[in-house]
Parts: structure tokens; sequence; C-alpha cells
């Protein structure tokens, strides 16, 4: 019986040392972008504006030109790279506390001007690199270090529902939210990561995908239960689906 030989995507750096916390979704997030940037043939001429939390070691990782981006600003620095060299894939890699709080502006505004990037954000529920303080997707009743008897509407409000967000902004041309729960929703979230990159590459304006993932450090969990718990908690509330895309002209929601 002949040996299946599995290689490294090209875009994949495979000399640097794992970062993550065991069970963090993030390798396998920025694995799946390796796959995509390969699979389209666009490493040499991609360039990674890196954010501010776990998301930021992306760079160590993927075999792309990257730059680093205040917090919060990854948009804004990608912005200004994608007028400088429209000629480039550019795109960004957040967590949820970047992208939906101390970059909410920058994000909303990027897709609002419609502006001809990639947005790739993480949602774990927490900060999960400052210590698993109240993020902007906290649930309702999640215990955090700034939260400790829970969320409540009252005092912190109710949790943003970012790609339903990023969707009603006209100069979206796709978004969506998956999961990294299942094999089943990991192929699933490679198929939406790929099309947020084609829908850059044929111009057509701002693609965003959220990805609900892990933080089995910050959670106090193991890794399987903390996949358990975004099956059963985060995702009846952050439903997985696309929520716009102007190829198709249809809201799919993904079983």
């Amino acid at each position: 019986m002949a040996t299946q030989v599995f290689k490294l995507p090209e875009s994949l750096k495979g000399d640097v040392k794992y970062s993550f916390c065991p069970g963090c979704d993030h390798g396998v997030a920025v694995r799946l972008i390796a796959e995509v940037l390969d699979e389209l043939g666009i490493r040499e001429n991609t360039i990674l504006a890196a954010s501010i939390g776990c998301s930021v070691t992306a760079y160590d990782f993927l075999n792309v030109d990257s730059l680093e981006a205040p917090h919060g600003r990854a948009l804004a620095e990608a912005t200004g790279i994608k007028r400088a060299r429209p000629d480039k894939i550019v795109f960004t890699y957040q967590g949820d506390g970047d992208f939906a709080s101390i970059g909410l502006a920058e994000s909303m505004h990027s897709a609002l001007r419609g502006e001809n990037l990639t947005a790739i954000c993480i949602n774990n529920t927490t900060y999960g690199m400052t210590g698993g303080q109240l993020g902007p997707t906290t649930l309702l009743g999640q215990i955090t270090t700034t939260s400790p008897t829970g969320r409540n509407v009252d005092y912190y409000g109710y949790p943003i529902k970012i790609a339903e967000h990023i969707a009603l902004c006209d100069g979206t041309a796709f978004s969506a939210r998956v999961s990294l729960d299942t094999v089943a929703n990991i192929r699933k979230a490679k198929q939406a990561i790929k099309k947020a990159f084609e829908v850059q590459i044929k111009g057509i304006g701002f693609g965003f995908v959220e990805i609900l993932s892990t933080c089995p450090t910050n959670w106090k969990m193991s890794p399987q239960k903390a996949h358990e718990r975004v099956r059963n908690e985060m995702m009846p509330v952050f439903k997985p689906g696309i929520y716009k895309d102007v190829t198709t002209n249809e809201i799919e929601m993904l079983k």
C-alpha cells in the first residue's frame, strides 16, 4: 500500500515554532488561508496586515509579505496599502476585539466604502492574548476577567453580530460566518475564505469572513469541551451562514 505524503502549502512556513495555545483554532484558520492562497495562485502577490492580539502571529506562519498595524487599525493600514498598490491582494487577519471594538470604525467604514479588501475575523468571545477580558462578542452570562458575574444587558449591552452588520454595508460584496468545530464545518470555512479572496480578485468589493473559534485557555476548558461550547452556546447566537454574496444575490444559510 502506497504511503500518502502530506505537503505543507507553499504559503505556510514549516520551520517556525508553534505559538498558539493547545486546542486553539487559530492554527486551523491560518492553515486554511495558506491553502486558499496556494489554490488561487496569489501568494507572491499578497500582502497581510496583521492586528494586535493572538492574530498578530499570523505573519510568523504565513509565507507572504506582512505588516503589523496598531491595535484596531489593520483595515486602515490595509486600505492605504491597497490604494497605493491596487495590483496587490491585501487582507487582514484580526480578532473580534480588534475588528469589532477597538477597530469598529475602521472595519465598518472600510465595508461602507467598498474597499477592495479581504478581512478575516476570529471570534472567540474574549480578548485572548491580554487575559480573557470581556469583548464585543462576549455572550450574555459569560464570565470573563472583567465581567466576573457574567455579561448582563443593563451594564454591558448585547454582543455584536459582526457578519450581519458587515452585510448591511452597501460596499460589502461578501459576508459570511463559519465555524471550525467539525471537519465538515472546516471545509465550509475554507470555501468562505476562498470566496472572500475571489471577490477581491474580481474587484467587486469588500470580502469578510467571521470564524467562530475556541479559546480553551481563557475559557478554562479542554479543547473538546471548548468545541462543544462553540456548538452549544456560540452557534445558536452567532448563526453560521452566508449573509451577503453579491455574485449570487442570495443569502444561503449553511447547514
